[in-house]
């Protein structure tokens, strides 16, 4: 079951006054919320103080392990802990590349008054991971989630955010198995941790195993569901899989957590997977964060209600938002999939693997690039995958 947990801060002289509930997400009901007052000096002990508040509201008791964890300090710089918070808030915008970039930044400064400041390290790994396919080229994102994630593990070997940002910049290697093996050590360090469960799930489903794939990436969106991402990918996974009325059931719930603008797309694609082309692409944006998760269902949308024009002319537009930033070449090769092209669907995939999106290592599952699959060309780019 999901809950969403909402707060806001206010501060008046050297205080600082928090207000915090806690939501049922299928429900919207109130679980718990409280407010709390303390010296603008003491924002250190906020977090561990809200966090036990809140798993004790949700699970009735908290193991010793756990109270340990969350009473460990992150810094002992409150500036430098207030710059982390705006970090962390910043990278909930997963279609926002502004606040993506400004969500780097304030982890930059964070980091830049305490240079030992692991769990900062790991939050710019996250902003730089989501920069990454959507924004900016992969190899840049990933490789830039790779650094920070390897700066927060050798500070403290024991963030399990780190470790899951590993696993995801081992998109850069095209390992599934590597992939696994990382988020594997994170889901070990904090099962509760929702990205760690998110690309072992992604490892899972790359490699075939459908069923524990669907059932991480649904632990997943249960421990983190206020990061689009999650939802993002338990829908993928559902729909990818032929679980439509599941995916169709998920659809008010996520809608009750994101905005229309990222649920929106999300709906777009379970109509379009059920045939309801009408309904569908009044929903799906070939604009949605690179066009990694609707463009090609957009494409095939307007094909199959007939308006071939339409179709043509938004693949031209994808390629040319090509230039002045950048767009997913896999959403490019499933456009052309779409329309029948296989040289340049072929061709857009080839970049896929050159550029290293994530989105190829689950190349073989996708169900919109099955007649990329069947032509002959693409056994040299199948082999590139190391599982």
């Amino acid at each position: 079951m999901a809950y969403l947990v909402f707060g806001s801060v206010q501060r008046a002289g050297d205080r600082v006054r928090l207000r915090y509930e806690v939501i049922r997400a299928a429900t919207r009901a109130q679980v718990a919320g409280d407010v709390i007052d303390r010296a603008s000096g003491d924002l250190l002990t906020v977090e561990s103080d809200i966090a036990a508040a809140v798993a004790t509201a949700i699970t009735g008791q908290m193991l010793p392990d756990e109270r340990t964890r969350l009473a460990r300090r992150v810094t002992s710089d409150p500036v430098a802990y207030e710059q982390y918070l705006r970090g962390l808030q910043a990278a909930h915008n997963f279609g926002d590349e502004a606040a993506l970039r400004s969500a780097v930044a304030y982890f930059d400064r964070a980091i830049a008054r305490d240079s030992g400041f692991a769990a900062a390290f790991a939050g710019k790994a996250v902003a730089w991971s989501m920069l990454a396919d959507g924004y900016v080229t992969p190899r840049e994102g990933y490789g830039q989630t790779r650094v920070a994630a390897n700066q927060a593990l050798a500070r403290d070997s024991s963030q399990a955010l780190g470790w899951a940002m590993l696993a995801n910049a081992a998109v850069l290697d095209l390992d599934a198995h590597e992939i696994e093996r990382l988020a594997r050590r994170g889901v070990a360090l904090d099962p509760h941790g929702g990205w760690s469960r998110l690309f072992l799930a992604g490892a899972l489903w790359a490699e075939g195993r459908t069923d524990s794939a669907i059932n991480e990436a649904r632990r997943a969106w249960q421990d983190d569901s206020l990061f689009t991402i999650m939802s993002v990918f338990y829908i993928s996974v559902l729909v990818g899989t032929g679980q439509l009325d599941t995916a169709s059931a998920m659809i008010p719930r996520i809608r009750a957590i994101l905005s229309p603008t990222d649920a929106d797309p999300l709906e777009g694609v379970v109509l379009g997977a059920r045939g309801d082309w009408r309904r569908a692409v009044r929903l799906l944006d070939w604009r949605y964060y690179g066009g990694c998760y609707d463009a090609g269902m957009y494409v095939h949308a307007l094909l199959a209600l007939g308006d071939t024009v339409a179709a043509r002319a938004t693949v031209d537009s994808m390629v040319s938002a090509r230039t002045p930033g950048y767009y997913n070449p896999v959403a490019l090769a499933r456009a052309y999939a779409a329309l029948g092209d296989m040289d340049r669907g072929i061709e857009w995939l080839r970049r896929a693997f050159e550029e290293r999106t994530a989105l190829v290592i689950w190349v073989r599952q996708d169900p919109e690039l099955a007649t990329l699959r069947a032509d002959p060309r693409y056994a040299a780019l199948d082999r590139q995958l190391k599982f």
